[in-house]
């Protein structure tokens, strides 16, 4: 077996022709697609992988891919794999305008397109220094399948982005085969496939997992995994078929979710494991979630492109420590080399001082070079039970009077009607942003008064929606509070 990931793919679709390996939803005013069998992707793949070669595309060369979310993209993106070549994700709200710039930063000079995009507006972008190549349609797909090409360990498998939610531009990441072969290998164990297990994926890095752990993806019915288009009826409709045993997402997804469900009960016993990701993952959400799915494991998964996973908690096995502690991510993965690099000491709930740090990490499914450590941005302390504790984020972790902004935002996020808090420091205490009413203050002073130092100086401003990031709509961007 080479080290190209898709061999992973390849295997399993070959083994199982004609199961179906992706079910892709109705959305509104188009009807749902065929669900691919591995005989159906097999085809896609070679059509596509075809096509590229015939238009001179190589191993090791980096291709922008900038399809539209569905059976396209998916068969662009392993045709890609499957020829050797590096696919290029762009950054969630791309532009025209800003897919040139990365195409120029990068030194792309091929692109996957839409067969919909006009043949004028391909010549336009060669004169300019990039060729658009027209995906083939999914419909007239009929090559036969592709056989992997032979790459090396450390060849690029895949170029994404960050979500830029420790401020600036988002952040290029860099995958080889091998972290992504590793980045599987750990979910894997984290995650054992189950039999006949149907998943419910709203991060599309998780449906490349699914295809190369044997289980079958069934995709939200969320345009584009576009979760600020979310219709919770119609999700929760895919989710009453009971054919559903997992579901992962982020914070905004799942209190879309709660809200539409706390409206219309339904419960959902077939499924077994719900996780929860991309940002600080409120308990009082874990909590509330479990009368609607009575039979899950309700897990929080800390991550990032980088190193995905690094820590997992299960809130039911692992209960938190109260919420001023900070962010509780459970215990560090034990495939991982870390250390905490010193900032300060911060206070605890139970009265102690515990040091505080920045959580570096290196491993084989961290995507850094050789054996540099990797940053996370993210500072926190282990407690009693050697769980981690998030306290802060680079750029907003100064610490004020032993306290980090993660403790507040934690705590006061368990007030009803407190959506989302962004605290940010200054000399004498923090600045709280609070997207909600202004007259929640008495109960946010309540909590802060049971937790937090008297001498602490707090200023509530409240806001009808606070600033977060384009990919999960659930990190703060804490540059843009104003």
């Amino acid at each position: 077996m080479s080290a190209n990931f898709y061999e992973l793919i390849h295997a399993n679709l070959t083994a199982q022709p004609g199961r179906e390996w992706v079910h892709w939803p109705a959305l509104p005013g188009t009807p749902a697609p065929t669900p691919d069998t591995g005989q159906h992707l097999l085809a896609r793949i070679g059509s596509v992988g075809a096509h590229l070669l015939r238009q001179g595309v190589r191993p090791g060369q980096k291709v922008l891919l900038a399809l539209p979310v569905g059976p396209a993209l998916l068969s662009g993106l392993l045709g890609l794999l499957a020829v050797g070549a590096i696919p290029v994700l762009p950054p969630a709200g791309s532009t025209a305008k800003s897919l040139r710039k990365l195409a120029q930063q990068q030194g792309i000079r091929v692109g996957l397109v839409a067969e919909t995009v006009p043949t004028w507006a391909r010549l336009l972008t060669r004169l300019r220094g990039l060729r658009l190549l027209a995906a083939p349609a999914v419909e007239k797909a009929v090559a036969p399948a592709l056989l992997p090409q032979p790459v090396l360990p450390t060849q690029a498998a895949l170029i994404s982005h960050s979500s830029g939610s420790t401020g600036g531009s988002p952040k290029t990441v860099v995958r080889t085969h091998a972290v992504l072969r590793a980045q599987h290998e750990v979910l894997k164990a984290a995650f054992p496939p189950l039999p006949g297990q149907h998943d419910f994926p709203l991060f599309p890095n998780v449906l490349l997992h699914n295809l190369a752990a044997g289980v079958t993806s069934v995709l939200p019915a969320v345009p584009a995994l576009d979760v600020r288009r979310l219709e919770p009826a119609a999700v929760v409709a895919q989710l009453g078929t009971g054919r559903i045993h997992t579901l992962t997402g982020n914070v905004f997804y799942f209190r879309r979710l709660l809200h539409y469900l706390e409206q219309h009960p339904a419960a959902f016993p077939a499924v077994v494991a719900l996780g929860i990701g991309g940002s600080p993952v409120p308990e009082a959400l874990l909590l509330a979630l479990q009368p609607f799915f009575p039979a899950a494991r309700r897990l929080v998964i800390y991550g990032s492109s980088e190193a995905e996973p690094l820590a997992i908690r299960d809130a039911a096995a692992a209960p938190a420590p109260p919420a001023a502690a900070g962010y509780c991510v459970g215990h560090l993965r034990p495939e991982l080399t870390w250390e905490l690099r010193p900032l300060g000491h911060v206070r605890t709930p139970a009265g102690t001082w515990a040091e505080v740090g920045e959580l570096a990490v290196r491993g084989p499914h961290v995507a850094v070079t050789g054996s540099e450590w990797f940053l996370t941005g993210d500072f926190g302390y282990l407690n009693d039970q050697h769980q981690l504790v998030l306290t802060g984020r680079k750029g907003n972790e100064t610490l004020v009077a032993g306290v980090q902004h993660y403790q507040l935002e934690h705590a006061l996020s368990e007030v009803c009607g407190a959506e989302r808090v962004a605290a940010c420091p200054f000399a004498e205490g923090f600045r709280v942003y609070v997207q909600g009413p202004a007259d929640l203050e008495p109960a946010l002073r309540k909590v802060l008064s049971q937790w937090f130092p008297s001498d602490l100086g707090i200023e509530f401003l409240f806001r009808a929606e606070l600033p977060v990031d384009g990919r999960h709509h659930s990190k703060i961007l804490y540059s843009q509070l104003a």
